[in-house]
């Protein structure tokens, strides 16, 4: 893939997240079905689409803060995680014969999208980013909260491509993975024995 059919898959993650959000309502399922459909129209399949409906049904109790509980993991950053993770590709069997092939993930999580949270809005959770985007954090469990809470987005223009949450988190992550699906084997191991060497130094968290 050139660099510039990159910059549109990655663009069209970023209108995705959004139209999906007006159409199937929840920033988890909507962050990942934005990465996936972006990826497809590609010719990237990251995941089968008979497993992708599965996905997008565990997804769906994910957003909002967990359970819609507001506390959790922001949704999107949960759902475009679960993509990312998808794309490092760390199977039952790898990580059974190589318990360090868990960190690859670890880190590509951390790296694509973890660390750009963390340095946009100085958070993970759903109600420090409610606050860090609107000033108030509404329990949207409640009906007039949560009409509250959409009214607010819509007036800060959070529904365009480069304020939402989803869309951010959608591009960051497919951008992530067409980093992560041009990797090597050998690139792939390399990281593995820095990982493994971060770990021992007491230098992953830094």
């Amino acid at each position: 893939m050139d660099h510039e059919q990159r910059r549109c898959c990655i663009q069209k993650a970023k209108e995705l997240g959004p139209a999906y959000e007006r159409s199937l309502v929840g920033c988890g399922h909507c962050s990942f079905a934005a990465v996936i459909d972006s990826l497809k129209l590609e010719g990237v399949l990251l995941i089968p689409e008979e497993a992708e409906e599965k996905a997008f049904s565990g997804l769906v109790g994910l957003t909002g803060g967990f359970g819609n509980m507001g506390i959790g993991s922001c949704g999107a950053l949960s759902g475009a995680a679960f993509a990312l993770s998808l794309a490092t590709g760390v199977t039952k069997e790898e990580n059974a014969r190589d318990k360090t092939s868990r960190w690859l993930a670890y880190r590509d999580v951390k790296k694509y999208i973890g660390d750009k949270f963390v340095e946009r809005w100085g958070a993970l959770t759903c109600r420090e980013i409610q606050i860090k985007n609107f000033g108030i954090a509404l329990n949207s469990r409640v009906p007039e909260r949560n009409k509250e809470l959409f009214k607010i987005a819509s007036e800060k223009g959070c529904g365009t491509p480069e304020q939402c949450t989803i869309a951010l988190a959608a591009g960051w992550a497919t951008e992530g993975i067409l980093e992560i699906i041009d990797r090597t084997a050998a690139e792939r191991e390399r990281i593995k024995a820095e990982l493994t060497s971060e770990r021992f130094a007491h230098k992953f968290w830094i």
